[in-house]
């Protein structure tokens, strides 16, 4: 029997003699789950996407003294089997926080954290010299909730940038 739409009584109908008991299909009622399964799909596949973040804040120090401006950057460490995207946030004032807008948080498992730092910003200078570049500590990040304080003293003895 060919396929052939009908109309029967306002009801868009589909003629299906394979089907035992069934004469027609409500074509309305397959284009109404369609759509449902297309959206459950969509919101399935919606949220914040790859592998979850945990947010760190903490003091950052050189010496004892507040760091007034720089960045942190958090690594998962690849030499302890650790992978994924790289998080980071602004340092102001001596401290940061990865919650902030414009930040990112880390992975969780070992992670490389490399911090830069130096003096406040001065609409004077152009290029500030910076205390430290890339100064280089680890850490392990535990999954909880919340957020995780990660506090780091840059020792006044590491060299600086030339």
């Amino acid at each position: 029997m060919a396929c052939v739409s009908a109309r029967r009584g306002g009801v868009v109908a589909w003629p299906v003699s394979h089907i035992p008991g069934r004469q027609h299909v409500d074509l309305r009622r397959v284009w109404r789950l369609s759509i449902a399964g297309i959206i459950a799909t969509a919101l399935a596949g919606c949220g914040s996407g790859g592998p979850q973040r945990f947010h760190l804040e903490g003091k950052v120090t050189y010496g004892g003294e507040t760091v007034p401006n720089g960045l942190i950057r958090f690594e998962p460490d690849f030499t302890k089997g650790n992978s994924g995207p790289v998080g980071y946030a602004a340092i102001k004032d001596g401290r940061y926080t990865t919650s902030t807008a414009g930040s990112k948080g880390s992975l969780q498992g070992p992670i490389v954290a490399y911090l830069s730092g130096g003096p406040a910003p001065d609409p004077k200078v152009e290029f500030p010299q910076m205390w430290f570049i890339d100064y280089r500590t680890t850490l392990t990040l535990e999954p909880k909730w919340g957020t995780t304080t990660f506090d780091v003293d840059v020792p006044k003895d590491t060299p600086r940038p030339k």
